[in-house]
């Protein structure tokens, strides 16, 4: 036997060269095009589906969304296993495939099924981000020495600026963000106040909704240009929120900076 393809190739030099040519240029492409990664993708293709309904027991959630979406879900190609968790205002639901779907088509293909799906009012599913488990690069920490940034500043930096830059990194997927007080605009009411001017805190809350809002009003032609006519109502601080109309007592607009302290705190905290 190795007599014989020892002759074979003697007898036919050329052949023989070219094939090992041949061979050799397909290991260098090969080789350039191999995906080398310095903590390789092992993890299944795998989907999640993610649904929110606050104020509800999961028992609920399990029978209204959890199960409805598991059936219209079952007998998708290449579904290997299809695991759930339902808690309270929560459904998960992680779909893993075998090796002969991509990421993009497997999430796809959940899309088409979940526009068929039947779901209680309010509770729209939608998928998780598109990364892997082993796809974690990097913690990092938002510093600074100067003193007019505190921790809600940096949080506001990071929500608004950091995060942004961030995702716009090629293959850069998701940042979660993780620690730091969220900013928001607190209306500290005065029951004493409220119960003066006969108010109730659903008439403030109506108020501040209906005030804080954009209106267009088409436009105004004159000569050759055309004027766009708009209602600005955005609040853009608590000047703004403290301004806001509630109702008149007397002759007298009642404002709702009257009727408490408007103020910018971190979210959750009382005075």
């Amino acid at each position: 036997m190795i007599r014989s393809l020892v002759d074979f190739a003697l007898n036919n030099r050329v052949l023989v060269l070219s094939l090992a040519v041949l061979l050799f240029v397909w290991g260098l492409v090969s080789f350039h095009n191999l995906p080398i990664e310095a903590y390789p993708d092992v993890a299944d293709t795998y989907v999640q589906i993610i649904s929110q309904w606050p104020g509800h027991a999961a028992e609920e959630v399990e029978q209204q969304i959890t199960v409805p979406l598991e059936v219209q879900l079952n007998g998708v190609p290449h579904l290997t296993h299809l695991r759930s968790l339902s808690l309270a205002g929560l459904s998960v639901i992680t779909m893993i495939y075998d090796d002969d779907i991509t990421t993009f088509t497997a999430r796809q293909e959940v899309l088409d099924r979940l526009a068929q799906a039947t779901m209680p009012t309010g509770v729209n599913p939608g998928l998780g981000p598109d990364y892997s488990p082993t796809g974690q690069i990097m913690f990092y920490t938002l510093k600074s020495t100067n003193p007019q940034y505190d921790t809600m500043e940096l949080k506001t930096l990071q929500d608004w600026f950091v995060m942004n830059q961030l995702k716009a990194v090629p293959n850069v997927v998701d940042v979660n963000i993780f620690g730091g007080p969220t900013r928001e605009y607190q209306v500290r009411l005065d029951p004493g106040k409220l119960v003066s001017y006969g108010l109730s805190l659903t008439q403030v809350e109506q108020a501040l909704a209906n005030n804080n809002t954009n209106a267009g009003g088409g436009f105004i032609q004159r000569g050759q240009q055309a004027l766009n006519v708009r209602a600005v109502g955005l609040m853009q601080g608590t000047e703004d929120v403290g301004s806001t109309f509630t109702k008149v007592v007397n002759g007298t607009a009642v404002r709702v900076g009257d009727l408490g302290e408007i103020v910018q705190a971190r979210r959750g905290r009382c005075p």
